[in-house]
């Protein structure tokens, strides 16, 4: 998902000359991360992290924050993620993106009411790529105080938005029936279904882990 989005961003300023330069550094660095060197990866981001350009000095502090989370820094990942969530100069959409990072980063020592009013405002918008992962997240949290039906119908309106990847609407019609709530499935369609997909698998080790309890 993020090194999708980096390459768009990269074809989107491909006739920058500092920008593809900066793209290509940034795209070795990633490729440490996807090979299982989280140390490096973050190393190798660091200059990109703290430089002007906003597109890649998010991308890199995302990508810092999920080498933390690789390392089980759950502490650093979060400030990393929160850097790009509270940087006005950030596309809204990477901001989404580390808002879920960030909370999922911290969920274990939040308050669910917490994780619900952080990600109310990504709940509200279905079309939002970060609707699947808040939603999940905000479906957990709701289960841990007590509000299995709120919880039920925050799965039936993941399995019933267009664009979710069917892993996650499956996975959605499964605790939903389990809470009562009866939902069902809407196909998911091409390249948003691959995004919101990508998207969503930032809140699966929680959920994972939470409904496991």
């Amino acid at each position: 998902g993020l090194l999708a989005f980096a390459g768009y961003l990269f074809w989107q300023n491909r006739n920058a000359e500092g920008d593809a330069a900066l793209g290509g550094k940034f795209s070795t660095a990633l490729d440490s991360l996807d090979q299982g060197r989280p140390k490096a990866a973050s190393t190798a981001m660091e200059p990109i992290a703290t430089g002007a350009n906003p597109i890649y000095r998010a991308l890199a502090l995302i990508s810092q924050g999920d080498a933390a989370m690789a390392q089980g820094d759950t502490a650093t990942a979060a400030a990393r993620f929160g850097l790009v969530a509270a940087d006005s100069d950030v596309a809204q959409a990477l901001r989404d993106v580390a808002t879920v990072r960030q909370t999922l980063a911290e969920y274990d020592t939040l308050q669910p009411a917490t994780v619900v009013a952080r990600l109310r405002a990504l709940v509200a918008q279905p079309t939002n790529p970060a609707f699947p992962s808040a939603a999940e997240l905000t479906a957990l949290a709701e289960l841990k105080r007590g509000n299995d039906r709120i919880a039920g119908q925050l799965y039936k309106r993941i399995a019933e938005t267009a664009g979710v990847a069917d892993s996650l609407k499956s996975r959605a019609v499964q605790m939903a029936g389990m809470l009562g709530v009866d939902a069902v499935a809407t196909p998911a369609e091409g390249a948003d279904a691959a995004a919101n997909g990508a998207t969503a698998s930032a809140a699966r080790p929680a959920a994972a882990t939470k409904t496991g309890e």
